[in-house]
């Protein structure tokens, strides 16, 4: 008999731990990862009305605010701020042992802050939601957790579809400064519809909706501190909002938590790339003397050490026209008076699929400054079977390259290394032997990764064909590819030049 009521005990145990477990695994998923949780393009996010009045908060200002006795100079936020001792825990961290970071965070947020701010604003958002920005990436637009989350708001791949974000083999919008912060603002809204609180909104943001909405069921309580208070969150997300009001405070009153006022800024020749860090403009001698010409010494040292395996795009596709965009685009950094300057960036569609590095040769730079100054793009051309892509260079460059570009004389085929196959060959096989990602080659040539190729067939390989260019044309690799890739680093080569001799 006692051994029948244990067994039902038990078997009511399991059942307990299996939902908390099932629950558990939902727990960092949005609420719409459902059926209906379908990628949308950032067209129609944008339609979308987000301003509405009820949603703004009003600005905190005139407040004497004290932090472990330090009586703030400016106190204007429009996040909500409380004083306590998890935030005075992290305002000592972030000016101790975590200083040499946050100081680096500070001197990016002089370019991000003056560009993301204003969307918030203009969104009805609060500003101070840039620190949100400040504490998931240190404002840099190529950062990538374990997690796989990408880009200065770290977005998880299906949210970033979710909200209107390409993200593939050839380019990841997640880097992209205005797309990104654009998704983020309308990710943003759409946690503060749900939860009225900008303190829950953040949580949610780092745990997901549906932690946060237990938490609040469990505790019945909407006040993110009483929450706090519990177990149930994880420390990371119980630090998560802290960590925000610490960030804001110190940015506004630098100099009282001993951290300088003085501000870098681009000086002629130089631009601010995807990772916040001044670009020094390397220009080459002279744009007509060849694609070949324009590949330095230095280009070939800094790809040697960090080589990609894959990389480029379709058949012999042609290129034809740049066309400037109408609008500059507002890079992420200021003057020292506080307006947008700096080497100014402009926009310009070209057509694709475009070499990033004879868009570089035309323009009279490298093509490691193309390609930090384009941080979404992760190979070394734009998209395969994208007709137009739009390109971002310094404005100082407008005229040599549309000049350069557009010359009838200039040549802009995209070559791709052509490849005969072998009796029973697939795809994944040929992709393993070279050393290349089986999704690039599917894309680029528009067949399924399993189908059985046709012997004798010619397929392209996501490489270029041109030998001189092996190197320099290998885009860099992210660091949790390295490891994974390197093994293949010889095997490439062998076969690269094994095929370029024989054609």
């Amino acid at each position: 008999m006692k051994w029948v009521i244990r067994s039902r005990y038990l078997s009511r145990w399991l059942v307990f731990v299996f939902a908390n477990v099932l629950f558990l695994n939902c727990a960092h998923l949005d609420s719409k990862s459902s059926s209906n949780f379908e990628p949308r393009t950032l067209g129609e996010i944008l339609e979308q009305d987000f301003t509405e009045e009820s949603e703004r908060l009003p600005i905190v200002e005139n407040r004497e605010i004290v932090v472990s006795g330090i009586k703030l100079q400016k106190s204007r936020f429009d996040f909500p701020i409380t004083v306590n001792a998890q935030v005075e825990e992290w305002i000592s961290y972030f000016c101790g042992k975590g200083k040499p970071h946050f100081s680096r965070y500070l001197e990016r947020s002089e370019y991000f802050i003056p560009y993301i701010a204003p969307i918030l604003k203009q969104n009805g958002l609060p500003e101070d939601l840039v620190y949100l920005s400040m504490i998931e990436s240190g404002f840099n637009t190529l950062a990538r957790s374990r997690a796989q989350a990408v880009g200065p708001w770290q977005f998880m791949p299906r949210v970033a579809r979710y909200y209107g974000l390409r993200v593939n083999g050839w380019v990841d919008e997640r880097r992209d400064i205005q797309k990104s912060t654009l998704s983020a603002v309308h990710f943003l809204q759409d946690l503060y519809r749900r939860f009225k609180s900008w303190e829950l909104v953040a949580a949610a943001y780092n745990a997901g909706e549906t932690k946060v909405a237990r938490a609040i069921n469990r505790y019945q309580t909407e006040d993110f501190w009483m929450i706090a208070r519990q177990n149930f969150l994880k420390p990371e997300t119980r630090d998560y909002v802290p960590k925000i009001i610490a960030a804001a405070i110190i940015a506004k009153n630098r100099s009282q938590f001993g951290f300088s006022d003085k501000k870098s800024h681009p000086s002629e020749g130089e631009a601010v790339a995807g990772d916040g860090q001044l670009v020094k403009v390397v220009k080459t001698d002279s744009p007509w003397e060849g694609i070949s010409d324009s590949i330095s010494q230095e280009d070939i040292l800094l790809a040697k050490d960090e080589i990609f395996e894959e990389e480029l795009q379709p058949e012999n596709l042609t290129s034809v026209l740049a066309e400037p965009f109408a609008k500059p685009v507002p890079i992420p950094h200021i003057t020292k008076n506080g307006e947008v300057g700096g080497e100014q960036l402009d926009e310009f569609d070209v057509k694709g699929p475009a070499d990033l590095l004879k868009i570089a040769s035309a323009a009279g730079l490298s093509y490691h400054t193309v390609k930090a100054l384009n941080p979404e793009l992760l190979r070394w051309c734009t998209p395969p079977h994208f007709e137009t892509y739009r390109i971002k260079l310094p404005a100082s460059t407008r005229e040599t390259f549309l000049e350069a570009y557009n010359h009838e004389k200039f040549s802009k085929r995209v070559k791709f290394l052509s490849y005969k196959v072998k009796r029973g060959e697939t795809l994944a096989n040929i992709a393993r032997r070279y050393g290349i990602k089986v999704d690039l080659m599917s894309d680029l040539n528009r067949l399924s990764p399993r189908r059985p190729l046709k012997f004798g067939s010619q397929i392209f390989l996501p490489l270029p064909l041109d030998r001189s260019r092996t190197l320099t044309s290998l885009d860099l690799l992210d660091p949790p590819e390295k490891s994974v890739r390197k093994k293949y680093k010889s095997r490439l080569h062998r076969s690269l030049n094994d095929r370029r001799w024989k054609s």
